[in-house]
């Protein structure tokens, strides 16, 4: 598999989590109703809704953030970047991504997969209520998105840098 292979998987695997991930809304609803439902209709508040929420929203976000980006769908603010030539704004992203972008991304997802394997090997366990579950469960989507977020940003480098090539 050469470079082009490469990047092509990288594609795919972004689309069909990004797929996934925004599935993860569909439980997300229900157990947010659900809460709604107990505790204003039958005033008795679940004591799990909370915490699997935020896992839920978490694990949507962060592994979500790789298709954002791929579909170039990110806040931006690129009020000065529209003034220039294409070939410039072309040269500024892959500036961007190559001193910026890339080098972020890359020790968040080593930070990342080091905090889950501490809260893994610490036994860490999380609460915000009285449903408790391990730490590394969810510090781990924080290596895996930031994972997802570098690879799709080499795709970005490389596309940028095939049009800052044709651009004139």
């Amino acid at each position: 598999m050469g470079v082009s292979g490469c990047l092509d998987y990288v594609k795919k695997l972004t689309k069909y989590l990004g797929y996934l991930a925004a599935l993860l809304c569909i439980p997300l609803t229900f157990t947010v109703s659900y809460e709604v439902l107990m505790r204003s209709i039958f005033n008795k508040p679940t004591e799990w809704s909370y915490d699997i929420s935020w896992i839920l929203f978490a694990a949507m976000f962060l592994v979500g953030g790789a298709y954002t980006l791929q579909e170039e769908r990110h806040v931006r603010v690129d009020i000065l970047m529209r003034l220039f030539p294409k070939r410039m704004q072309y040269g500024l992203e892959v500036f961007f991504f190559l001193f910026m972008f890339l080098p972020m991304t890359g020790a968040m997802a080593w930070k990342g997969f080091d905090y889950a394997r501490i809260a893994w090997n610490a036994k860490e366990m999380l609460s915000t209520t009285l449903f408790v579950f391990p730490a590394w469960a969810v510090k781990i989507y924080i290596g895996i998105g930031f994972l997802l977020l570098f690879l799709q940003g080499i795709v970005h480098l490389v596309e940028n840098m095939a049009k800052f090539k044709e651009a004139k």
